[in-house]
């Protein structure tokens, strides 16, 4: 489980029950349940964790006016509010204390957009957001919004230092740029990054306080994803700021249910053909060693057959998580089909070969797999093609047959052409 502790203050036992186990299965994080600002108090200054988040009633029998909002945040605990009451003055009035946002019950869908918030914002922390801006207090105010939204922030002062930072940081998902610059202005900075960073990987939000349509359709000509006016609500800059994201998010999963397996999580064979034709024509242009390993789990039907189609399962997932953690990072793991797998590297020595994919044979067969109180035993057979052929359909041809001699010398051995 999650190192992370969650926080719900509702006074109603009905509501606090249902936020509190569909919070906890939605992040995987312990929840502590409260039912009072007295009870909240004493939760968190009793714990020695820090609490991540609260999600609060804004009534509650000790505190009728919101005081237990204000409590947690003086104690540096983000807090989304939770109430049956709403109205103009209200929303002023939350926005001021900087609550992340507020929720009203009405319907069924408020609770699924609540659970959806709270998922969002705990998978912020593994997300990179940069701000480029030259002024400090610009950009420090859009800093200090996405910090309370739980993201990784870093700052540049200007466009220069941002494609710096960008690329030694290629994992940002996420830049918020301003458009006046001395230097290099925001939309060049935003041209350039998407020389080397797609619209499907890295979201730009332009930021300026003059330019209106005009500036803001620059900005997205030129491959920014959205513009936002200055100054801007916070409510309007958090909405922009998690619509992007969410793209972004949408995007990977369509990418993953594309190019990798659903049961294993590694690479299928559409990803395996698709890069590998890449790594191919590089391999050949550049005249290095490209090697192509095909490998079956022997026996898999006996396993099936005996300890039914969830063992098969465990294996398989089990292989493939051991495949993946011993080959390099550069190499292509894939699963071909069924028991089959398939294995891509570039410029691997002539005499790291054979110890590289024995020590692959010898991690399975020394893998004790359990499942359902059984050890499952597991070996599998490797056929194995190095150098550069005509084609990759013919080095995996070759790796087939291969593969087939290691079946018909025995299974769970290595067989290189």
């Amino acid at each position: 489980m999650d190192s992370s502790r969650y926080l719900v203050v509702e006074d109603s036992k009905f509501f606090n029950s249902i936020v509190s186990k569909a919070v906890g299965e939605r992040v995987g994080a312990e929840v502590v349940s409260t039912l009072s600002l007295a009870e909240a108090i004493k939760a968190v200054t009793e714990s020695e964790l820090r609490f991540s988040l609260a999600v609060v009633d804004l009534v509650l029998p000790d505190a009728p006016n919101g005081e237990a909002v204000s409590w947690l945040q003086d104690q540096g605990i983000p807090c989304i509010v939770f109430t049956g009451v709403f109205s103009e003055d209200l929303r002023e009035r939350l926005l001021a204390e900087h609550v992340l946002d507020y929720v009203v019950k009405e319907t069924p869908s408020s609770l699924s957009y609540l659970v959806d918030l709270v998922g969002r914002l705990h998978r912020n922390r593994n997300i990179k957001v940069l701000v480029v801006d030259d002024s400090r207090t610009a950009r420090g105010y859009a800093a200090d919004l996405l910090k309370s939204y739980q993201f990784q922030v870093f700052e540049a002062e200007s466009g220069e230092a941002g494609l710096g930072f960008l690329a030694d940081n290629p994992d940002i998902r996420l830049v918020i740029t301003d458009y006046n610059m001395p230097g290099m202005d925001g939309v060049e900075m935003v041209k350039r990054m998407r020389a080397t960073h797609d619209q499907d990987r890295l979201a730009i939000i332009g930021v300026s306080s003059g330019g209106g349509n005009a500036l803001s359709a620059r900005f997205i000509k030129f491959g920014a994803n959205d513009f936002i006016n200055k100054p801007y609500l916070r409510e309007e800059f958090f909405c922009r700021v998690m619509q992007n994201i969410r793209m972004l998010d949408m995007v990977e999963r369509l990418t993953d249910m594309a190019t990798k397996d659903a049961l294993t999580g590694i690479h299928n064979r559409r990803f395996f053909f698709e890069a590998g034709e890449t790594l191919f024509a590089r391999a050949k242009r550049d005249q290095v060693a490209l090697t192509a390993a095909m490998l079956d789990i022997d026996f898999f039907k006996k396993v099936n057959d005996t300890y039914g189609h969830d063992g098969g399962d465990a294996i398989l997932k089990r292989v493939a998580s051991l495949l993946r953690s011993l080959c390099r990072q550069t190499d292509v793991v894939a699963r071909f089909g069924g028991e089959e797998f398939a294995i891509l590297a570039v410029s691997m020595d002539d005499c790291a070969l054979h110890p590289f994919f024995e020590k692959l044979r010898a991690s399975l067969e020394a893998e004790e797999i359990i499942h359902a109180g059984h050890r499952i035993p597991v070996t599998a057979s490797f056929g194995v093609c190095h150098g550069i052929g005509t084609s990759l359909e013919s080095m995996l041809k070759t790796a087939d047959e291969m593969l087939y001699q290691a079946k018909q010398n025995g299974r769970n051995r290595v067989e290189v052409a």
